[in-house]
Order: C-alpha cells, then sequence, then structure tokens
C-alpha cells in the first residue's frame, strides 16, 4: 500500500472513531465540504464542526482529534418558523459563548473539539427539550 493510501486509510480511521466516540455523523454539505454532523430533534437543525486554521476559518475537512481547535456551527437559515427561531435564539443567549449574527441565520462558537461538544451537547439538550415539550 502506498504512503499516500495509508495516510487515506489512517485519516479515514480517524475521523469515524471520533465520530463514534462522541456519537457524531459524518457530513458531506456538497462543494468538497465535510463535516462531523449533530442533529437536533427540531427538523432542519443541525451542528456542522470543522477544525478551524490560523485565521479561525473552517476547513473542508472533518476534525481528527480532540485538542484541535474547531468552529461549532448551528445553521438557523432553513428554519422557517419565526417564533420557532426567536425560541432558539434565547436559548443560545443564555450561554454567552455563540457568535450571532445579526439575521440569526448563522450562529456559531469556536473551542478545542473535545470542549467544543461538551458544550453544544448542552445547548442542544435545551433546544430538545424545549422542542418537545411545546415551547418551541
Amino acid at each position: 500500500m502506498s504512503d499516500r493510501a495509508k495516510t487515506i486509510m489512517n485519516k479515514l480511521y480517524e475521523e469515524n472513531a471520533l465520530a463514534k466516540k462522541h456519537n457524531l455523523d459524518n457530513y458531506h454539505s456538497g462543494g468538497g465540504c465535510f463535516h462531523l454532523a449533530y442533529f437536533t430533534n427540531v427538523e432542519g437543525l443541525m451542528w456542522l464542526i470543522n477544525d478551524i486554521d490560523e485565521s479561525n476559518e473552517p476547513s473542508m475537512d472533518y476534525p481528527t482529534n480532540e485538542d484541535q481547535n474547531c468552529m461549532f456551527g448551528l445553521d438557523l437559515i432553513y428554519l422557517e418558523d419565526d417564533v420557532q427561531t426567536e425560541q432558539i435564539v434565547e436559548i443560545l443567549q443564555k450561554y454567552n459563548l455563540m457568535t450571532i449574527d445579526d439575521s440569526y441565520d448563522h450562529t456559531f462558537f469556536y473551542d478545542t473539539f473535545k470542549s467544543g461538544v461538551k458544550k453544544m451537547k448542552a445547548i442542544t439538550n435545551q433546544i430538545n427539550l424545549a422542542n418537545k415539550g411545546g415551547l418551541i
């Protein structure tokens, strides 16, 4: 097996191991962009996770280790119910770590993979509870 093939196989193993360990999915959003994904129970609402470069720009590939700095994005643009969107934004604002643009379309935060996954899941639990309870 060539060195390149070994590198690709090792990377795929690392990606899958990291996704499985944290109950995440591999996701391809098109245009060559790959992410780890975590779904909420709100239709059309999921987190996308990518490692970032030194200028805080997300890569087009999966994070490969728990110590990488990552961007955790929750894209609200596909939500059709404005009241539901506002209620989710209220939950996000409680955490004071989310960057929320003026349109509320693109919310995100930066953290290491390991720490960020914990925060993302805590936020998701609040969103899921509110959605399940009919609050959103």
